[in-house]
């Protein structure tokens, strides 16, 4: 629960910029003695602390995470298309740091562990606009390809707790995306050995890719959590809600080179460039009773089942009350960076296999992967 918890909280404030956010804990009850005095100044000192010494670096990397991820929806390969292909990809990056703690002289909060990324899933359709024309394969045209992609999902509550495999989440995911590349064959590809071998040639793109997510959660604690304040230990309960918006824009160019083996296979490296720009929207809040470990009592656990009507006896020798946190921000993001491109393409029959790498600077990679019937 403390990482369920701490990630919530997390991944609420890894996308937020410093003026845009507001947080604040709310007590009532008697045990709100047991706390700092100033809770609602010492939690935002914490998180401006937090930001200033740490956060606006996962902001950035995890911004970018999301950026090369849109990149990457295109799976374009080799940049070649013959005729038409039409397929699916899938395109994800992420990244896992260090544990965050958040502590204050009287007060510390649960661990925040510090994970984020972007998976993006999409289906292709490709086309050489020299073959829509009716002109042949040595005609100007044909050198061009066009790489269009889009996705329209949403994720119900019952698929999400497939996934999660933890019925204590609630939730709905919805995912949109849609763009595409216009690519040009700059260079001939040049065959050695019957073709045995070859290098690919040059081939040059450019491209606008959008992605939107609305995220609505729910988890449903099995048991309360555990918090440190002025040398005692109390239990929080309460469920965990959580909504977020972001909506991220992308445009690129790149150049790829690579070397065919084989007649299937091609090695795929390159490098391009990109202007990205990404806006989005957070809102946490968590709310349930506060109770105080009594000193020498055995530890006390409140399953959610029974948080709304706590044994009086408990309360009599443990002091208790009604704890709250929300949080919400909005941010405006935009970063350009440049990145390289490493893939394989197996060209087999009229399947299309890519799987391609991009790496964005230190600690930041993403990865797509696609087939593709090809004609």
């Amino acid at each position: 629960m403390k990482k369920t918890l701490g990630f919530l909280i997390l991944f609420g404030t890894m996308m937020v910029s410093n003026n845009g956010l507001y947080a604040q804990f709310t007590c009532t009850g008697q045990a709100c003695s047991y706390l700092p005095s100033s809770i609602t100044s010492t939690l935002n000192s914490s998180y401006t602390r937090l930001q200033t010494e740490y956060l606006n670096e996962v902001l950035k990397t995890n911004t970018e995470a999301g950026f090369l991820a849109n990149i990457g929806t295109s799976n374009v390969g080799t940049g070649t298309v013959r005729k038409i292909q039409i397929g699916g990809n899938i395109s994800a990056a992420g990244f896992k740091k260090d544990d965050i703690i958040i502590e204050e002289p009287g007060l510390k909060l649960p661990k925040l562990p510090n994970v984020g990324g972007s998976v993006i899933p999409n289906v292709n359709v490709d086309f050489n606009p020299g073959w829509i024309l009716g002109f042949d394969s040595r005609h100007w045209m044909s050198r061009f390809g066009i790489f269009l992609h889009g996705m329209d999902m949403v994720v119900s509550n019952k698929q999400l707790q497939g996934l999660s495999n933890n019925k204590n989440y609630e939730g709905r995911i919805t995912a949109k995306s849609y763009g595409g590349m216009i690519r040009y064959q700059v260079m001939e590809k040049e065959g050695f050995l019957m073709n045995l071998f070859t290098w690919n040639g040059i081939n040059v793109g450019a491209g606008h890719h959008v992605m939107e997510e609305d995220f609505n959660f729910k988890y449903l604690e099995g048991k309360a959590a555990s918090i440190v304040s002025n040398g005692v230990t109390a239990k929080w309960g309460g469920d965990t809600n959580f909504l977020y918006h972001t909506k991220v824009r992308t445009t690129n160019v790149d150049i790829r080179t690579g070397i065919g083996m084989f007649w299937i296979a091609n090695l795929i490296v390159g490098g391009g460039y990109s202007w990205n720009s990404g806006d989005s929207q957070i809102s946490l809040s968590r709310s349930g009773p506060l109770l105080i470990q009594a000193n020498g009592a055995s530890t006390i656990e409140i399953p959610r089942e029974y948080q709304s009507q706590i044994d009086p006896a408990l309360l009599a020798v443990s002091p208790s009350g009604t704890l709250g946190l929300d949080l919400n921000g909005n941010a405006k993001i935009k970063r350009n960076m440049g990145y390289g491109i490493a893939g394989l393409e197996l060209d087999i029959y009229v399947i299309k296999v890519i799987l391609e790498g991009l790496y964005g600077g230190k600690d930041l990679y993403s990865a797509n992967l696609g087939v593709k019937f090809s004609l």
